[in-house]
């Protein structure tokens, strides 16, 4: 039997959802897989369901090891790699979530410099992390544009396979369990939290879905301009808040179950894991027009607005997908079975796994 390892060492409760989907997948291709994981992962396996090692002394006590996947970027996956490929003579691939784009971009996003220059170190350290791999997987058509125009003589084996998930959503999907309009993940310039903030303030205010509840859940903690608009309506609860701390898998999952709307209009997009997040629990989602990708279908898995300002306009998309939630619901849950559930990939990744033994 065949090891393999899925790789992850910087900690995002946003990333278990695809570290367990690449898991199983390996599982059912009658591989031996194993978690090489950042220590703060193993909260979110409370029952250890996975098997999984920490520390680079872990590796000792696998051998041979087959397949390396690395998930997201880590100044300690260049180390990581050249130690697989040199003393294991693993096959690496990298999910290249988001190849870097251009500062211009970031700084039309509402990106400051301090997280430009960030960014810009990033890239420099997926440079070496591409050219050690010997395959690179792109989750978008956007990130294989990208790719191509700017990664091509780095390394010429890449594919474009979408964001895996297993599907999580076990109970049945109920219209009328659904009655949020929700902001899930990180509080980023580029994710356009403080037009979801003035527009829920808006809502509440002038009380034009009275029976939505808007909800928040990140990690990150509420700037203070925004906490202190939605604080009376907290207090009103009209506005949940679950913020300043990582959440379990099923906290996330949680959230996702109630809304019937996700918060996706970004001012910029490549791919986003909370798209398919959203379509796995059968929850629409709101994007910007212009930054959507391959995987929305407006008026199918959601409603694309022009303007991400317009509270008008983001009033009509949320009516819309309101008057039509039962049609919504299960557009958005076909979409996810079709596309990112991990059970309809295994082919491809196979693939790549069959080319990686003829490179060996």
């Amino acid at each position: 039997m065949k090891n393999a390892l899925i790789v992850s060492l910087k900690f995002n409760p946003g990333h278990f959802s695809h570290l367990i989907a690449n898991y199983k997948l390996f599982e059912d291709c009658g591989m031996h897989p194993r978690l090489y994981i950042h220590p703060q992962f193993l909260r979110m396996d409370p029952n250890h369901e996975f098997e999984h090692i920490t520390t680079p002394e872990g590796l000792r006590k696998i051998s041979p090891i087959d397949v390396a996947v690395f998930w997201f970027p880590s100044i300690r996956n260049i180390f990581e790699i050249i130690r697989l490929r040199l003393f294991y003579k693993s096959s690496v691939i990298y999910i290249y979530h988001e190849p870097f784009d251009s500062i211009l971009n970031y700084y039309h996003s509402g990106f400051r410099f301090r997280k430009i220059l960030k960014i810009c170190l990033i890239n420099l350290v997926n440079i070496p992390v591409i050219i050690l791999s010997n395959d690179i997987v792109l989750p978008s058509m956007k990130a294989l544009s990208l790719y191509r125009r700017k990664y091509i003589l780095l390394n010429r084996k890449y594919s474009m396979i979408p964001l895996l998930f297993d599907d999580e959503a076990s109970a049945l999907l109920r219209n009328e369990d659904k009655k949020c309009f929700s902001y899930i993940g990180t509080i980023a310039a580029d994710h356009a939290f403080d037009r979801f903030v003035r527009f829920a303030d808006d809502a509440v205010q002038r009380n034009l879905f009275p029976g939505l509840i808007f909800v928040i859940a990140t990690r990150n903690e509420i700037p203070a301009g925004e906490q202190a608009i939605l604080e009376p309506h907290i207090t009103a609860g009209r506005v949940v808040v679950c913020a300043g701390h990582p959440m379990t898998n099923e906290e996330i999952n949680g959230f996702y179950r109630q809304s019937l709307i996700v918060w996706n209009a970004y001012n910029r997009s490549m791919q986003s894991g909370v798209l398919p997040k959203a379509y796995m629990f059968g929850a629409s989602v709101i994007v910007l027009a212009g930054h959507s990708n391959e995987f929305f279908v407006n008026h199918k898995t959601g409603v694309a607005v022009s303007d991400n300002s317009n509270l008008a306009e983001l009033g009509e998309a949320v009516l819309e997908i309101q008057r039509n939630s039962d049609f919504f619901i299960q557009n958005s849950r076909k979409r996810f079975l079709e596309t990112f559930y991990y059970k309809n990939r295994t082919a491809d990744f196979m693939s790549l796994l069959a080319t990686g033994d003829q490179a060996k």
